[in-house]
C-alpha cells in the first residue's frame, strides 16, 4: 500500500508514466518467470469463449476489443449486476448516480450515458441473454445466477444495432445443468450485509431440464440521516407515502431466476428464462458542498456544507426507492446440419419504478418565518415499461466462410410521472399531506411514450487463406418514436400534443485480421453506428453518430503463459445529444451540443509465471475533446492490477488461495457550473468571471486507487459435500473521495465512495 500512496500526488502526465511503468516492470518480471517455468507442463491461460459475432468462439480470435468473465471470476469479484462491472475493464466507468439509485451512469470510450428520459437511448446497450435492455438508466438491478459477462468495447452497430456508438455489455445467467444438484452461499458483512442463495437443479426428464435460483440481499447505509426519519409524506397516487430513509445506500433485494431447458427433439435446443427482482434502496447521501441561497437556512442555525464526507446528513425528503423489474425470454436454436442453423430470441421485460428525493442536501427552515421544515426543490418519479423484443438469425459455417443475417423487432410502451416541487412547506407533525404534488413546468413531466425500431442485417467473415480473414456487415435501422404529452396546462416555449417521428439509417463494418503466428494476430477494424433520434418535449431531434478506427493486436505465447490484447482506436461522434435546463421556459430540452472525438488505448495482459499464480494487468486511456467545450465524464486513465494465487492443496484435498487486487480510476469532471455561475445550453456554464476557480478544481473527481483483498478457502469436505469459505474487503484503505458531482443552480452536491468493507462468504455444494 505505500507504494501506491505517492499517485495521488502526481500529475496526469506522471500517472500515465508511473502506471505504463508498473505494466512494463510487471511483464517484464512475469515474461522471465515464465521463461524459467517453460517446458516444465506448467499449466496454460485458458480460452474464453464469446459470442460477439452472433456464435460461439474464443475470445483471441475476434478481431475487436473484449473484455470476458467466467462465472467463477464474477463470484470473486462479487460482480452480481451492471452496477458492478467497472471493476476490471479498461476504459469503462460504471458510477452510481445520486438522483436515482437504480440508474447506473456508464461511461466507455468517452461515450457516457444514464439518462432516466424515455425519448432518449443511451449510447451503451445492454443485453441479458440476448434481449436487449431498452432502458439502461433502470438497470442498478441485480441479476440472481450469472453464468458469463461480455464488455464489446467501441461501437457494434452492424451485430447489435442502435444505440451502441460506446459499446455493448452483454450478460448471460445460468442454464440448468441436466443433472441433480444443490447450491447454497451466503455473505456477512460490516453495515449489516446479509445475503444469502440457493439454486437446485433438476436432473434431465425427456429432454426437459431446470434450475431455479433465489437471492436474498440487504445491507444498511454508510451514512446516517439525522433528521427526523418518522417524518412522511403523504403524497397522492401513484407515489403513496414516502417516509423519511434511516440511512443513505442502504439495500433490501430479492431476486429470482428460473430457466428451463428441453432438448428432446435432435437439433433442437429451447431455453425459456424468467427473472425477477423486488429492489427497495435508497440514494447514497447527497451532501452539500458549496453553495446555497441566502433564504436557506438550516434547522437549528447551521447549514451542513463541506468538501469532506460526513457520516451523518440531516435530510428528511429523501425516501427509499422502489424498483420491481422482469423479464421472460425465449431461446430456440434449431440445427439444419453442422453448416446451417435457425435461432430466434423473443422476450417480453419491464419495470416499475417509484421513488421521492429532495436537492437542498440539508433540512431547513421556512425562509418566512413560520419555523416550519421547508424543501426549496424536491421531486417524485413513477416509471412504466414494457417492452417486447423478437430476433431471427440465419448462421452459416464452411471452411471459408462464416456467415449470419438477421431480423430484429423491438417495442416499448412506457408512461411517465414526475413533478418538480419546487418551495414545498411542511405541516406541523410528522405526516405531511401533500394535495397538489407539485409543477410539471419546472423541468417535470407527465407523458405516454412508444418506441418502435426494426432491422435487417448481415455479417460475413471470410477466411483468404491460412492468415488472413476479412469481415464486412451492414445493416439497416428503422425508428418510430411518439411522444405524448399528457399535462393540461400550457408549458412556457413548448407546445403540449402528440407528437412523432420516423428515421432510418445504414451502419456498417469492415475488419481485416491477419494471424502472423500460432495464437497471435493483429486487426484493422472500421465501423459505425448511432444513438436514436426522435421527438423530446415536442421538438424532433437528430441521431448521435460515429465512426471508429480500431487497430488491434491479440497474443499468446511462451506456451501459452502470457496474454496481452492491445487495442489503439479514434471515435469521432456528431450530432452529441445532451440535455439541459432551461428557466424561465420550456424546462427540460435536448440540444445538439457539436461534435466529439474520442482517443485512446487499452492493454490487457495475463501472466502465469508459475503453477498457480496469475498476474493481471489492464490499462486504459482515452483523450475526449468536444466542440462545445464540455467536460467529459470519462476519466483519462483507468487501470487494474491483480495477483491470484492458488496454494498448493493440503492433505485433505482443500485448496487455499488468495486474491490481492488495486483498480485505479484517473481524475475525472463532472458537467458542473461552479459557485456563482449560471447555465447555458451550449457551454453548460456562463458568468464565470467571478468564479473561483480553485473552488472549480477542488469540486472534480480526484484519482483514486481502490485496493481489494479476498482469502479463500475451497473443497472443504462437508460428508458427500464440498464447502467454500473466503475472507474479503473492498477500499482497504477507507478512501474517502467523490464519486459523483452534480449542481443544482449555484449549489453543487456530491456523494461519496463507498468507505471501507469487509465481510466472509460460504458456501456448500451438494
Amino acid at each position: 500500500m505505500r507504494g501506491v500512496a505517492p499517485i495521488r500526488f502526481l500529475t496526469g502526465a506522471g500517472q500515465a508514466a508511473l502506471v505504463a511503468g508498473t505494466l512494463f516492470c510487471v511483464s517484464q518480471a512475469s515474461v522471465a518467470a515464465a521463461q524459467t517455468a517453460e517446458g516444465s507442463g506448467a499449466s496454460h491461460i485458458e480460452d474464453i469463449i464469446v459470442t460477439a459475432r452472433k456464435r460461439a468462439e474464443n475470445l483471441q480470435t475476434v478481431p475487436t476489443a473484449i473484455t470476458a468473465m467466467n462465472a467463477e471470476k464474477l463470484a470473486d469479484l462479487q460482480i452480481e449486476g451492471f452496477q458492478d462491472i467497472g471493476k476490471t475493464v479498461p476504459n469503462l466507468l460504471v458510477q452510481k448516480q445520486a438522483g436515482s439509485p437504480t440508474a447506473p451512469q456508464f461511461n466507455m470510450r468517452g461515450v457516457s450515458t444514464g439518462s432516466l428520459d424515455f425519448q432518449r437511448d443511451s449510447g451503451i446497450a445492454l443485453y441479458i441473454d440476448g434481449v436487449y435492455l431498452g432502458r439502461p438508466g433502470n438497470s442498478g438491478f441485480d441479476l440472481a445466477d450469472l453464468e458469463r459477462l461480455e464488455v464489446l468495447r467501441g461501437p457494434q452497430g452492424t451485430l447489435f444495432g442502435r444505440n451502441s456508438t460506446g459499446g455493448a455489455i452483454s450478460f448471460t445467467t445460468a442454464a440448468p445443468t441436466g443433472e441433480f444438484g444443490v447450491i447454497a452461499d451466503g455473505t456477512v458483512g460490516n453495515f449489516e450485509r446479509r445475503r444469502g442463495r440457493i439454486t437446485l437443479n433438476t436432473p434431465e426428464w425427456n429432454g426437459f431440464s431446470a434450475r431455479v435460483t433465489y437471492v436474498h440481499d440487504e445491507n444498511e447505509g454508510p451514512v446516517k440521516n439525522s433528521a427526523d426519519v418518522r417524518r412522511t409524506f403523504l403524497y397522492p397516487k401513484p407515489w403513496g407515502r414516502k417516509t423519511a430513509a434511516k440511512t443513505f445506500g442502504a439495500n433490501n433485494t430479492d431476486s429470482i431466476l428460473a430457466a428451463v431447458r428441453f432438448t428432446g427433439i435432435a437439433g433442437l435446443t429451447l431455453d425459456y428464462k424468467f427473472d425477477y427482482t423486488d429492489l427497495a434502496t435508497t440514494i447514497d447521501g447527497m451532501q452539500l458542498l458549496v453553495g446555497g441561497r441566502p433564504e436557506q437556512v438550516a434547522l437549528g442555525g447551521t447549514n451542513v456544507v463541506g468538501l469532506k464526507r460526513r457520516g451523518s446528513l440531516p435530510i428528511d425528503g429523501i425516501a427509499p426507492s422502489h424498483q420491481k423489474t422482469w423479464g421472460h425470454s425465449l431461446t430456440g436454436v434449431y440445427e439444419f446440419s453442422d453448416a446451417i442453423s435457425l435461432k430466434y430470441i423473443g422476450a417480453v421485460r419491464g419495470f416499475t419504478v417509484n421513488t421521492a428525493s429532495e436537492l437542498d442536501g440539508n433540512v431547513l427552515v421556512d425562509p418566512n418565518g413560520t419555523g416550519r421544515p421547508f424543501q426549496s426543490l424536491a421531486a417524485v418519479r413513477y416509471a412504466k415499461q414494457k417492452q417486447w423484443s423478437h430476433e431471427l438469425q440465419l448462421l452459416g459455417h464452411s471452411d471459408a466462410v462464416d456467415w449470419v443475417a438477421g431480423l430484429f423487432y423491438f417495442r416499448e410502451k412506457a408512461d411517465l410521472d414526475s413533478p418538480v416541487i419546487s418551495r414545498l412547506l411542511s405541516t406541523p407533525g410528522q405526516e405531511i399531506p401533500i394535495v397538489n404534488p407539485g409543477s410539471y413546468a419546472a423541468g417535470g413531466a407527465l407523458q405516454h411514450i412508444v418506441n418502435r425500431s426494426f432491422a435487417a442485417y448481415g455479417h460475413a467473415n471470410v477466411r483468404l487463406g491460412e492468415r488472413v480473414e476479412f469481415g464486412a456487415g451492414i445493416r439497416y435501422s428503422k425508428d418510430k418514436r411518439t411522444e405524448h404529452d399528457l399535462i393540461d396546462s400550457p408549458r412556457p416555449d413548448a407546445p403540449r400534443g402528440r407528437y412523432t417521428a420516423t428515421q432510418d439509417r445504414v451502419d456498417y463494418d469492415a475488419t481485416l485480421k491477419y494471424t502472423f503466428a500460432e495464437n497471435s494476430n493483429v486487426y484493422a477494424k472500421f465501423a459505425t453506428g448511432f444513438v436514436s433520434g426522435g421527438i423530446f418535449n415536442s421538438a424532433e431531434f437528430k441521431p448521435e453518430t460515429v465512426k471508429s478506427y480500431e487497430l488491434g493486436l491479440k497474443s499468446e505465447f511462451l506456451d501459452r503463459r502470457v496474454r496481452v490484447n492491445l487495442a489503439l482506436f479514434q471515435a469521432d461522434r456528431k450530432n452529441l445529444q445532451k440535455s439541459s435546463f432551461l428557466v424561465p421556459g420550456p424546462g427540460s430540452v435536448l440540444i445538439n451540443s457539436g461534435d466529439a472525438r474520442d482517443r485512446g488505448i487499452e492493454l490487457e495482459t495475463t501472466f502465469v509465471p508459475v503453477d498457480g499464480l496469475t498476474l493481471t494487468a489492464n490499462y486504459g486511456f482515452t483523450d475526449s475533446k468536444m466542440s462545445s467545450g464540455v467536460r467529459t465524464y470519462q476519466p483519462r486513465h483507468s487501470g487494474y492490477l491483480a495477483v491470484d494465487y492458488a496454494l498448493p492443496e493440503l492433505g485433505n484435498g482443500m485448496k487455499p488461495s488468495f486474491r490481492v487486487d488495486g483498480q485505479y480510476i484517473g481524475k475525472h469532471y463532472r458537467l458542473i457550473c461552479p459557485y456563482g455561475s449560471t447555465t447555458s445550453p451550449e457551454l453548460g456554464c456562463t458568468n464565470l468571471g467571478n468564479v473561483n476557480w480553485q473552488l472549480d478544481k477542488a469540486l472534480t473527481i480526484p484519482s483514486t486507487w481502490q485496493l481489494g483483498a479476498r482469502l479463500a478457502l475451497a473443497d472443504i469436505p462437508v460428508g458427500q459435500a464440498k464447502a467454500k469459505v473466503s475472507l474479503w474487503g473492498k477500499n482497504l484503505t477507507n478512501s474517502r473521495k467523490y464519486e459523483y458531482l452534480f449542481s443544482v443552480g449555484s449549489s453543487v452536491l456530491g456523494t461519496f465512495q463507498m468507505p471501507r468493507t469487509y465481510g466472509v462468504d460460504f458456501g456448500i455444494e451438494f
